[in-house]
């Protein structure tokens, strides 16, 4: 299970700290930062700058001289990104939202990806790994929070319009002239050497698997659950392919299938496949309404950077945030940058 903990420090899920009120009973640590009504503590700071530390180590490929250099740049904003976060923490707890549904979904998750047999399996593998399960919970649901938030306050209110991706369309047709090529997602169920009847029994699997996605569940989360491939992770992706990079058979059948539709259980000597035609590109230059989607999330991510900038200034200055001299909150200087700029 190491490598799902890893890229969960990676995320940077484990590195926000708990939220702890200024009504608790007695502080014996360093207070390092008050915002509003909350607290952070210098060993809670140095338990983040650790877990930094830890999941740059943990990438193996920084020299000593490049990984300082790294930790360096990630301790210049460590403040800054524990002081949003729990700005966001608390903004989601004044508007009311919940997450517990979603704690449980990526327990279950991990549970599927790494083969447990239960949610008490994957919080066992945790305290053999030094992670303490009830604490872990706390921070998936406090990820969860923020990006309700987020959702809810900053991109669900970008709006794109069809005259800006119609625009966006004919100045850059350039960029959407594409060989003839396919990206595709995968369920596979491995038969290996096993007998007649187990592998009876796989192929039951496989069409369960089947009749799932074609009723319209997700086929992502039916490959996280079903599948024994390598995507099995990732949903099952696979990313794209010209034509000449598959299986002669498999290419067959995927370049005749339309954009989202499924393949019949296609049977071979490591196991059982279905395969999913995600996009379909024809050689050339794509229509409009073939990338209209693609532009959209192009359009949007351009316009959610500074929407989101402007959003947590706007928490900053809404709040109470003192910092300790000696500690940098380096978001403060944009805060005071945008303040400034709004003086007459």
């Amino acid at each position: 299970m190491k490598q799902w903990i890893l890229q969960v420090l990676l995320s940077g899920l484990l590195l926000l700290p708990s939220s702890i009120s200024l009504m608790a009973t007695t502080i014996f640590e360093e207070i390092i930062c008050r915002i509003n009504n909350e607290i952070i503590t210098s060993s809670e700071y140095e338990n983040a700058k650790n877990l930094i530390r830890k999941s740059l180590q943990a990438e193996g490929k920084l020299s000593q001289e490049k990984l300082a250099e790294a930790l360096g740049k990630r301790e210049k904003t460590l403040l800054k990104d524990l002081v949003e976060g729990r700005l966001l923490i608390q903004r989601a707890v004044a508007l009311n939202l919940t997450a517990d549904t979603d704690v449980i979904k990526f327990m279950d998750r991990l549970r599927k990806e790494n083969n447990l047999p239960s949610i008490e399996a994957v919080e066992i593998a945790m305290r053999e790994q030094g992670i303490n399960p009830t604490e872990f919970k706390r921070r998936v649901k406090e990820q969860s929070l923020r990006e309700k938030v987020l959702g809810r306050e900053v991109y669900y209110r970008i709006q794109i319009s069809n005259e800006e991706v119609k625009r966006y369309y004919d100045s850059h047709q350039k960029d959407f002239d594409r060989p003839e090529q396919v990206r595709l997602q995968e369920i596979l169920i491995l038969t290996g050497e096993k007998e007649l009847a187990e592998v009876q029994k796989l192929e039951k699997k496989a069409e369960e698997a089947l009749e799932k996605a074609r009723t319209g569940e997700k086929f992502d989360e039916i490959a996280t659950e079903y599948s024994d491939g390598p995507t099995a992770k990732r949903g099952g992706d696979l990313g794209f392919f010209r034509k000449g990079q598959l299986h002669n058979e498999i290419e067959a059948v995927v370049f005749s299938l339309r954009r989202g539709q499924i393949t019949d259980i296609l049977r071979s000597k490591d196991g059982f496949r279905i395969i999913k035609v995600v996009e379909k590109h024809n050689a050339g230059i794509q229509s409009l309404e073939e990338v209209k989607g693609e532009i959209s999330n192009r359009l949007m991510a351009d316009k959610a950077i500074p929407a989101l900038k402007q959003y947590i200034i706007n928490l900053r200055k809404q709040s109470y945030i003192q910092v300790k001299p000696g500690y940098v909150d380096s978001g403060a200087n944009i805060e005071a940058a945008s303040s400034d700029g709004d003086s007459p």
